[in-house]
């Protein structure tokens, strides 16, 4: 009889190919191994205990650790690192990603929120999504605040994964983010798009549109489900 498959504490969906979740423990290995991931991101203090980092050797995951103080009274995490953690996810070359910290709460909800600011979020969109995933269901006034005044330069990889902006960039401007493309030919393809009457623009306009108007969400998977789902697939290489 095969081990059950347990997924991380707090783990969920972000987008497709893009995870979420407590720092995982042992048991969850195999839960993770279907997956498939390429990349885990690791939002913790202290480097990852060995036996997660030799998973991740084993299973040819890329591991990238930015340190994060744990939380206390203020925020842990940096502008800066917030930034970093960002650019990782948008990278497809990267996905698919876990991203962890240590209980997959506060930490890994602002990385997140982050994201959805980029991804053109209404900021009280972004704030009911973080306040899912507390275990106290309150936001601190600082956590608030890092949400609402996260602001910097993002650099925008030369092909972005079909969830940001509908897969096209129609625009160099960001009404909240600096954006610095890689590639400034995509501008240029940009600028010949809109003068050929394209609709893309105005499908992202109704994208956005229904995420705010919560018409749909972030992709979320019953957990019960998809283990059972995963539980169906080719257990050879166990």
């Amino acid at each position: 009889m095969l081990p059950p498959l347990i997924p991380p504490f707090r783990y969920a969906i972000v987008e497709d190919e893009v995870y979420r979740g407590a720092y995982p423990k042992n048991r969850n290995h195999r839960f993770l191994k279907r997956l498939k991931l390429k990349t885990m991101l690791s939002l913790i203090p202290d480097q990852p205990v060995l036996e997660l980092l030799e998973f991740c050797q084993a299973q040819n995951i890329r591991n990238i650790h930015l340190q994060v103080s744990k939380v206390k009274d203020n925020v842990p995490l940096s502008y800066s690192k917030a930034i970093q953690a960002v650019q990782i996810i948008i990278d497809p070359s990267n996905l698919p990603i876990f991203i962890h910290c240590l209980d997959g709460a506060n930490v890994t909800g602002l990385v997140v929120a982050c994201l959805r600011k980029l991804q053109m979020w209404s900021i009280p969109s972004c704030m009911g999504e973080f306040l899912r995933y507390l275990r106290g269901g309150v936001i601190s006034s600082e956590e608030s605040e890092f949400i609402e005044k996260f602001s910097g330069e993002i650099e925008i990889p030369r092909t972005i994964p079909q969830w940001l902006w509908g897969g096209h960039v129609t625009s160099n401007k960001h009404p909240r983010l600096k954006l610095k493309f890689l590639d400034p030919g995509v501008i240029e393809q940009s600028e010949q798009i809109k003068k050929s009457g394209t609709s893309i623009e105005m499908d992202n306009k109704e994208d956005y549109r229904k995420r705010v108007n919560g018409k749909y969400g972030p992709s979320e998977v019953s957990m019960t489900l998809q283990a059972l789902a995963l539980e169906g697939l080719d257990d050879i290489n166990d």
